[in-house]
Order: structure tokens, then C-alpha cells, then sequence
């Protein structure tokens, strides 16, 4: 009985396929860009748009499934089609965070972790004190890296702690590497010579070169990329340029899914979970804003795509899953079980309905 009850978990949770994970985050996206594509109302001198015929002649469509499909086309062509896509609160199937903070640094941690600490209220420089997902998958021998555009993700991981490899904010990510490479040398030169737009915060094709470079080297079989143009160009009320830094951010997962099916270590062997850290306002006043006061702010998104998850494309009928749910789910693509270490953390999101208990859902530990 037992061993009818494991095969039937793994055929419902694909883990035996799955050997890799990568996680991508792109900053503060509401759902409503992902479910409804560019929002016409903010296409004027109210998003700061420069130019208005511009903006709506590249992002705006008539059609719903045309526009959403102009601004992201991987997702709609692909993920939609193959994988499956979290928070549509109009199809019955919302996702939230669970912080009341709903800003970057809590909202991380309770991606990571599976629980919100009340105790993370703002982005604060401070070490977390929570051990995330990604380095309990670490100490089991999962090999791990970071690439981030926020340097304090250094913070966020904790690295004096975790020993976690993490290339964050402007540092040259390939600085005092003993392997040099012609392209490592010449990220490494960008980082030092590119104005810092954003502050501590790098621009998404720098970072995401540096993860692209460094897989010519390294395997990892855990890769967590964190995009922040979107959530940066919203704070600086400039739409046009949100929409275009979500374009390109659908460009670039699209590039890394190609670029990892070419690689044997990665073909057919690697799920990918894309997600938002916050929402933000829905109002003509407050688009530009998130946090404990904003309405909406607690509304995200997440995709999923690779074997052995179902392809049910927009979930529907779900009821309300959570942010807190994603450090789990991380852990149970890759056959392990995060809430057996953590018990305070939220179960998986529900990627293979099943009527099989909560215990029984979550596939036992295999690496």
C-alpha cells in the first residue's frame, strides 16, 4: 500500500524528472499587467509617459489575449500553454502575500522561508535571521547561486551565515574569480564603468549576462535570478518604461529557458517559478506606490513551467494561495519537504490537485 501511495506522488508531483530549479523574480509587477496586459488609463501624462501614440501603438491591443500576449509573449505563448499561472482573482484564484509590510524585504523573506516575521516591517540593511529554503537545499548538497540586481539580497540570504553565493547590486560579480574568462572580464568592466542608475539597485541585462556567463562555468542546480527595473521605474513614474522593463524581463526568461534547454544538466530536468515579491496600487494616485497602507499591494502572481507540472495554464477555482507558499513549493519540484524541516512554513501551492492529504502531497526526500 505504501509503495502504490509513493508512485502515485511522484507521478502527481513529476519530482522524478525534475532535477534543477530556478526561481526568477521580477520586482514588483502587479497582476493586473499579467492578466491584463498594459493598462491604457496609464499611457498618458498620468503614467509620465513621453510619448503617448508611442506607448500605445507597441503595448496596446484591443483584444485581451493580443495585449497580454504583445507585453509578455513567453507567458502567454508558453507558460500559459504548457505550465500553469497563479492570481487571477477573477477566475477564482488570487495569490497574496501574508506580510502586512508588502514591500521587498519582507516580502522575500516569506518567499524563501514560508513565513512572514512581523519583525521585518521595511527594507532595513540588516542580516536576516531566518534560514530560507535555498540554504537548507544547500547544506542537503544542492548547489546554489544567486544573481540580483538588489544588492541587499546579500542581506536577504544572510551570506556571512549561509556561505550562499550571491552576486548582488553593482559589485563585479566575477571579481578575485581564479577561472577568468574574456566574458567575465568584461562584465566585470561594465559593473566598474555603467552609472548607477538605480542606486544599489544594477540594471536587469547586467545582472542577467552574469548569470548567463557564469553557466559557462558552473552548473548550479538551484538558481535564484531577482530582476528590479519594473519595481524602479514604476517608484519613478514612468510607465512606459515599466512596460518596457517587463517586456524585456518576459525576453530574458524566455533567453535563460533556451539557453538551459540547450545544456544536457538542464534539458528537460529543470522547472522554472517566476513570481513578484509585492503588488502595488490600482488607482491613477497611488500605481507608483506599495506598502502596509496601499490597496492592492498584497496582490501577486506566479507562473510555473517545466516536466512533470500538469499543463492547466490560468488556475482557476483555487481559492487563495499565498506567497508563503512558494518556499515550499521550491522544495517539492525537487522531491524534498521543506515543511518537515519548517513546520511553521506554508504547504505547497496546489501545482497537482489532488484529494491526497496535505502529508501525503508532498513528496518524500530524494536528491
Amino acid at each position: 500500500m505504501m509503495n502504490a501511495l509513493l508512485l502515485l506522488v511522484l507521478a502527481q508531483t513529476g519530482s522524478a524528472q525534475v532535477k534543477n530549479v530556478v526561481v526568477i523574480v521580477s520586482d514588483g509587477v502587479r497582476a493586473s499587467e499579467i492578466f491584463s496586459g498594459a493598462d491604457r488609463a496609464l499611457m498618458g501624462k498620468g503614467g509620465g509617459v513621453e510619448n503617448e501614440a508611442g506607448c500605445v501603438e507597441k503595448f496596446w491591443r484591443d483584444d485581451l489575449q493580443a495585449r497580454r500576449e504583445t507585453l509578455m509573449p513567453f507567458l502567454w505563448k508558453k507558460i500559459a500553454r504548457e505550465g500553469q499561472l497563479f492570481g487571477d482573482a477573477s477566475r477564482g484564484s488570487p495569490m497574496q502575500v501574508t506580510n502586512r509590510a508588502r514591500v521587498s524585504y519582507p516580502g522575500y523573506n516569506e518567499l524563501f522561508t514560508g513565513v512572514a516575521d512581523p519583525k521585518l516591517t521595511s527594507n532595513a540593511w540588516v542580516d536576516n535571521p531566518n534560514v530560507s529554503v535555498f540554504e537548507w537545499l544547500s547544506t542537503k548538497g544542492y548547489s546554489f547561486q544567486a544573481f540580483a540586481t538588489w544588492a541587499t539580497f546579500s542581506r536577504i540570504f544572510n551570506v556571512d551565515r549561509s556561505k550562499l553565493e550571491v552576486h548582488a547590486g553593482w559589485e563585479p560579480p566575477f571579481e578575485g574569480d581564479a577561472l577568468r574568462t574574456p566574458g567575465k572580464d568584461l562584465i566585470d568592466t561594465l559593473y566598474r564603468s555603467t552609472t548607477p542608475v538605480f542606486g544599489g539597485n544594477a540594471l536587469d541585462a547586467l545582472t542577467f549576462a552574469a548569470l548567463k556567463e557564469s553557466l559557462v562555468t558552473t552548473r548550479p542546480r538551484v538558481v535564484f535570478l531577482g530582476l528590479g527595473e519594473t519595481d524602479e521605474w514604476m517608484h519613478a513614474g514612468r510607465y512606459d518604461l515599466a512596460l518596457e522593463a517587463l517586456q524585456r524581463a518576459d525576453a530574458t526568461i524566455a533567453d535563460l529557458w533556451a539557453t538551459m534547454q540547450a545544456m544536457p544538466e538542464y534539458r528537460d530536468s529543470t522547472v522554472f517559478l517566476i513570481t513578484t515579491d509585492h503588488g502595488r496600487g490600482g488607482l491613477p494616485w497611488d500605481w507608483k506606490h506599495h506598502g502596509a497602507s496601499v490597496i492592492g499591494a498584497e496582490d501577486i502572481w506566479l507562473a510555473a513551467l517545466g516536466p512533470g507540472i500538469p499543463a492547466l495554464g490560468v488556475r482557476s477555482g483555487t481559492g487563495l494561495v499565498t506567497q508563503a507558499q512558494v518556499a515550499s513549493t521550491i522544495a517539492q519540484v525537487l522531491g524534498e519537504s521543506w515543511t518537515q524541516t519548517a513546520p511553521r512554513a506554508a504547504p505547497p501551492l496546489p501545482l497537482w490537485p489532488t484529494i491526497l492529504s496535505r502529508s501525503a502531497r508532498e513528496a518524500p526526500p530524494r536528491r
